[in-house]
């Protein structure tokens, strides 16, 4: 078990992390604000990593509605399209369906956060 001083340590480099990071990576800022962001971030490079597909629509079915609301979930994506940080795209089986991948800018920033967080 860990002391509390550790734990101390732990939170206090949580928070510096959060916000040295946050005027660091500005593509991350905008996913981070929000839980839900938080969770759509993952979930998009979870599948980028993967080489999986992901549309907007099974994107958003995967963070719970106690977290965010489904408008809530859309406008953060398109924001994030209009910036530039996603990219949205027509599958090419089905055109209603979007694909959402991230920008060439927000894989450089994600990566070189997980570097700088050690994870």
């Amino acid at each position: 078990m860990k002391s509390k001083e550790t734990l101390a340590k732990q939170c206090n480099y949580l928070f510096n992390e959060f916000l040295t990071n946050n005027k660091k990576y500005k593509t991350l800022t905008h996913f981070r604000r929000t839980p839900g962001g938080w969770l759509i971030m993952l979930k998009i490079f979870e599948n980028y990593f993967n080489d999986n597909d992901i549309h907007v629509e099974e994107l958003i079915r995967q963070v719970p509605i106690s977290i965010s609301s489904r408008l809530s979930l859309f406008s953060l994506i398109d924001i994030a399209v209009k910036r530039n940080i996603l990219i949205k795209t027509a599958d090419t089986t089905d055109h209603r369906k979007k694909l959402v991948t991230p920008s060439e800018i927000f894989i450089k920033e994600f990566k070189d956060w997980l570097d700088d967080f050690g994870a």
